[in-house]
């Protein structure tokens, strides 16, 4: 064995999330760590969202109908992943009608939107009754006001007769929570540009028999910030009748501004390629998170060799970048 390795350890990619949460820590003793997770050459992960899947839910008690009803739609926005796409400005499908809803006198029916919650909703329905007679007209002049970035501004507003159902009891409730519920970045990283610190995104929005449901991907690489979230969005279901949960839960590799690993792996690098490496962060999770938060004092870095289609059936090692992150991998442990 090498002799840095008593102070080192290695990771690959094969662990995964849940085998790095079933790991014992025990029994390891090194804080440093050299994460082979990465599928870019000469790119290095210092950093990343941790997160958790928020749920908020508000009971329902149906009231009979026999009123005709209007279906209400947006769609064809643009969507995206919300840990890659959240900072491009991308509009919520489910927030883009609750505030298209907003102030118009209707009772719901039904509201939902978006089936996944990490993914940015590009369409969202709701039924509603109304005792205005020119309903329509009124949901096209709101729509009209609402604020879509200009990438959005494809977005089409639909408004057409439906059959006749029942009526949420808690309608006011609900629209007020959907408008109210923050969504997208709430904050920009102070050390790195252009990386998005924290964020969450209203991914899945149902409603069925006994409750609307909403479901949040929520994002930061500050601990902190991630729960300060989660408390917001418990607040925010207790105010308005409703109920919270959430599941998957992961920590924050956060940021380290003095990291000796980071400094010698950037100068072998040099030395070995005679070019910088690009020292990144991503706003999305990696198995470092649950490393650093079980190891107090971790310092880690996430690199790799050239990998091309990864996750899928096309997916392939380049021989010579993994020749070449060998050779890289052993200069570092002689440095250390």
């Amino acid at each position: 064995a090498h002799p840095a390795l008593e102070a080192v350890f290695t990771v690959d990619e094969e662990i995964g999330m849940e085998g790095a949460q079933g790991l014992d820590f025990s029994q390891l003793s090194a804080r440093r760590m050299l994460n082979i997770d990465s599928e870019d050459e000469g790119i290095f992960t210092v950093s990343c969202a941790g997160g958790a899947s928020a749920n908020v839910s508000v009971g329902l008690t149906m009231a009979p109908n026999a009123a005709p009803c209007a279906k209400l739609t947006v769609s064809g926005l643009i969507g995206g992943h919300s840990g890659q796409e959240i900072n491009k400005g991308r509009a919520n499908a489910n927030k883009v009608l609750a505030a298209a809803l907003q102030g118009l006198p209707v009772t719901l029916c039904s509201i939902a939107g978006g089936s996944k919650d990490n993914a940015i909703p590009r369409a969202s329905e709701a039924v509603v009754v109304s005792e205005a007679d020119d309903f329509a007209a009124l949901f096209a002049a709101n729509a009209a006001k609402a604020a879509l970035p200009e990438t959005e501004q494809h977005a089409e507003f639909y408004c057409e007769p439906a059959e006749a159902g029942e009526m949420l009891a808690e309608s006011e409730a609900v629209l007020d929570l959907l408008n109210a519920v923050p969504n997208g970045v709430q904050a920009m990283s102070s050390d790195i540009p252009g990386l998005v610190q924290t964020s969450l995104n209203l991914g899945i929005l149902t409603t069925d028999a006994d409750a609307v449901r909403l479901t949040f991907s929520v994002r930061s690489s500050v601990n902190r910030e991630k729960f300060g979230l989660i408390a917001q969005l418990k607040a925010l279901a207790a105010r308005f009748g409703g109920s919270y949960s959430e599941s998957g839960e992961y920590p924050a590799w956060e940021y380290q501004k003095d990291s000796r690993l980071r400094e010698v792996m950037v100068e072998v690098f040099e030395a070995q390629y005679g070019r910088k490496p690009v020292v990144e962060a991503i706003h999305a999770g990696l198995e470092c998170g649950i490393f650093s938060d079980r190891l107090p004092g971790l310092d880690a870095v996430s690199f790799g060799p050239q990998m091309h289609d990864i996750h899928t059936s096309r997916e392939r090692l380049d021989i010579a970048s993994t020749a070449r992150t060998w050779e890289y991998l052993v200069a570092v442990l002689e440095r250390l």
